[in-house]
């Protein structure tokens, strides 16, 4: 089944918890200074799968189709040749990596979906203008090429802050003919860190790229904070938000500033993290939940036997 088609007919996706601050607390992995955690698809793999299988197995109890996305948003060509891993193909071999792992699950690998990961080139955190939309669509065209020739089932832009590279970027990936996702980091004011309003970054980007985002979402913020962002005046009871599906939710209810300087993990309570998120799903239309920093593989069980309860409830009024 195709990607586009499980998100029109699905009323629930499910996409992984938190990665990279799991490998750091529990495992006590050092990353990567240029890439992050790609390296470890080569030097600690066992581990890597661990934590996403931990996620699928979540998926496959509750029949959820779930997203995986490759550990790739700080992998470009030149953070590449600033790493230890210069001489290694690691778009492509992400992607190996995960098709193996989906295999492994036999029937219900139909609803696992791989995804390639893409991220700004900057500070994710900061918002500071690096590329405009041409040289963005230039440098991030290099990537996309790579992930066209994978047989993936998506494409996945994490964290944006800025529009003219978030604009670059769906024009790149546009031009693969795979779906793809523009993931916003948004602050509580309604508004990418660069000041633009998630609706009109949503509107923008429809009318500037001839094939739309199958969707837009945002990851790295606190379900509270995203609450307050979308009935923001700027926001709220816009038609934009109707192309807004999903959240990757941060544990932490710090800003985005406050978290870019924070060396301590923040935690909310997951209980009070999971009812908000239980009430974008029904008051905002939101159908993609999964985790960002903070959370682990309980959230997501928890979150998945929250938000699967509406849908049952749902069913039961329609008999």
């Amino acid at each position: 089944m195709s990607f586009d088609k499980i998100f029109r007919e699905s009323k629930i996706i499910l996409t992984e918890g938190a990665l990279v601050e799991r490998l750091k607390t529990e495992f006590n992995l050092e990353m990567d200074i240029s890439i992050n955690h790609a390296g470890l698809i080569y030097s600690k793999p066992e581990i890597l799968e661990l934590l996403y299988r931990q996620y699928i197995n979540i998926g496959k109890k509750y029949n959820l189709p779930i997203m995986i996305m490759t550990p790739t948003r700080k992998v470009n060509f030149e953070a590449i040749n600033k790493s230890n891993f210069r001489n290694k193909d690691i778009l492509s071999d992400s992607c190996t990596y995960l098709k193996r792992i989906k295999e492994s699950y036999n029937e219900y690998s139909q609803n696992i979906m791989i995804g390639g990961l893409l991220g700004c080139k900057g500070d994710a955190y900061s918002g500071e203008k690096i590329l405009g939309i041409e040289e963005s669509y230039i440098f991030h065209k290099q990537q996309t090429i790579q992930f066209q020739n994978e047989q993936i089932d998506f494409l996945f832009a994490g964290i944006m802050p800025e529009i003219n590279e978030a604009i670059g970027m769906a024009k790149a990936m546009a031009d693969t003919n795979i779906p793809y996702i523009i993931s916003f980091m948004i602050r509580k004011d309604g508004c990418l860190i660069d000041g633009t309003t998630l609706s009109e970054a949503i509107k923008i980007i429809d009318e500037q790229v001839s094939s739309k985002p199958t969707c837009y979402m945002t990851n790295c913020i606190h379900p509270t904070n995203l609450i307050e962002a979308l009935n923001n005046d700027k926001n709220k009871n816009s038609p934009q938000l109707k192309r807004f599906s999903g959240i990757q939710a941060n544990a932490s209810i710090l800003s985005c500033e406050e978290l870019d300087n924070c060396n301590i993990l923040q935690q909310d309570d997951f209980n009070n993290i999971i009812e908000e998120m239980y009430f974008l799903q029904n008051h905002f239309d939101l159908k993609i939940f999964g985790g960002c920093c903070g959370t682990n593989d309980e959230f997501i069980e928890n979150l998945s036997r929250k938000i699967i309860s509406t849908v049952h409830t749902q069913y039961s009024k329609k008999r």
